[in-house]
């Protein structure tokens, strides 16, 4: 038995107006990317030949420049074999966009498919937040995705698409997924999966995948920040051979998040900017998280917006972290100053045109490397204190979602009662942690109100934009 892997992910956010380039790819070519997936070991327990490619991973961003994708997409394709194969295996994300091409992981799909034929079977693992166009659901044989927003379970996936592929290649099948969209599209922070309706939504389909010769059973909610027709909710349901019953359960759980589409909230208090910032300095609580959602790195926005410091600014608070601000040129004037020296800096609206600028002045406390929220190393960054607020500056764009990130550039969070960070609704490790969190309504590339981004080129009539228009 010879299996391919591959893996290329990057999810995209049309409104970032920063490309997303090679160079922002944590990459690994050959037997170099096993150490990146989760999967050799099942294929060595069954003594298969392994066939590995290409493994990229890019932080969420604007969408990727067409030929530095076609260098990556190209790779892995070339290093397919032609023959001998009995199966692939992808951990693609789903919402990929490239200039000029579209859905990236069609392209990759149909380059597969051009080499192998459509005889031998492609199982795909995907993120919970895949726009799934529908040229994907006759590529591939298998996909299955994230069950958890947040996410927990990205090792259990990426095992149980093998573990399906095995099971198409053990019985000689090549199943054929069948799919449902919801004419709905939520935020992703307003869809957890531990919470109702989604929790019921997902029981559903788990009871479904119980079903005799069920493969998979899948709800994706999209990713709200595509402007494409394929945007938002797709059920995806591959049943070993009977079609029509997976077509009926795709059906059934599209109708269901329809039907739900009223009863989807934010599950923490969510203020305009100014009363977040209120509400967070007279929580009894002795430490606030507030969520900078409209300029969130891992919905892809730019993550160099100063909108909210500027008004932690005019606020007067005290006892304030902002986590931080994506700006080269502060970092690098940092650097070529001194620890202890009194600077004067403006922050932000250094990547997005639509982003604003502060003026900060404050004594240049730490510097070094931060750690990269997929733990890799996210580069240089600095930590001004002006007095009143403690400023995090991030040479690159970067999404600050865990204690071990601070605690990388020796920042400790317990004496500060506001926290800001460029998140939706706070990852595990600092939710865990967070004694309170607001969500703010802040402008940007990941705008929570869907109504106030611009959306053109999605499909309608779709909630919230319409409503009321099943019947």
């Amino acid at each position: 038995m010879k299996i391919a892997l591959g893996s290329v992910q990057c999810e995209s956010n049309t409104f970032n107006p920063i490309k997303t380039r090679e160079s922002d790819f944590d990459r690994a070519f050959g037997n170099e990317m096993l150490s990146k997936i989760h999967v050799a070991d099942m294929l060595i327990e069954r003594n298969a030949d392994i066939a590995p490619t290409l493994y990229a991973h890019a932080l969420p961003g604007g969408p990727l420049v067409r030929d530095d994708f076609l260098s990556l997409a190209g790779r892995m394709v070339d290093m397919i074999p032609a023959t001998g194969l009995d199966g692939v295996w992808l951990y693609l994300h789903g919402s990929m966009f490239v200039d000029e091409i579209g859905s990236g992981e069609a392209y990759i799909l149909r380059g597969i498919r051009e080499k192998i034929g459509f005889d031998i079977p492609i199982s795909i693992c995907m993120d919970f937040h895949a726009n799934n166009c529908d040229e994907i659901f006759n590529l591939a044989n298998v996909i299955c995705g994230f069950r958890t927003a947040p996410h927990v379970d990205r090792i259990e996936t990426e095992r149980k698409g093998m573990r399906l592929l095995l099971r198409c290649i053990d019985k000689h099948i090549l199943p054929r997924p069948q799919f449902c969209r919801a004419p709905v599209m939520i935020p992703g922070d307003a869809v957890l999966t531990a919470e109702e309706p989604l929790k019921g939504i997902m029981a559903r389909a788990d009871e479904m995948e119980k079903m005799p010769g069920m493969l998979c059973a899948q709800v994706f909610n999209g990713q709200p920040w595509v402007d494409v027709p394929y945007v938002g909710p797709n059920m995806v349901v591959t049943h070993e051979v009977d079609q029509q019953l997976a077509k009926s359960c795709a059906e059934e759980l599209a109708s269901r998040f329809y039907d739900a589409r009223h009863q989807f909230r934010f599950l923490i208090d969510a203020f305009e900017p100014d009363e977040a910032i209120q509400a967070a300095h007279d929580a009894s609580e002795h430490q606030v998280f507030i969520s900078d959602s409209g300029d969130n790195t891992t919905a892809g926005a730019a993550g160099d917006n100063a909108f909210m410091l500027n008004r932690l600014i005019k606020s007067g608070h005290d006892r304030i972290l902002v986590a931080g601000i994506a700006d080269k040129k502060a970092v690098d004037a940092c650097y070529e100053a001194k620890l202890g020296d009194m600077l004067s800096l403006s922050v932000g609206g250094s990547l997005d045109c639509k982003s604003e600028m502060a003026f900060v002045k404050g004594r240049l406390v730490r510097r070094g490397d931060i750690l990269g929220y997929a733990g890799d190393n996210a580069g240089p960054s600095a930590t001004i204190d002006t007095g009143n607020i403690m400023l995090i500056i991030t040479r690159n764009r970067t999404a600050i979602t865990s204690m071990e990130m601070f605690d990388s550039i020796g920042v400790d969070i317990s004496g500060f009662k506001i926290v800001v960070v460029k998140l939706g609704y706070l990852f595990p490790g600092l939710a865990s942690v967070a004694p309170k969190s607001i969500l703010a309504f802040t402008p940007g590339g990941s705008a929570e109100r869907l109504q106030d981004i611009g959306l053109r080129n999605i499909t309608r009539p779709v909630f919230p934009l319409d409503d009321d228009f099943i019947k």
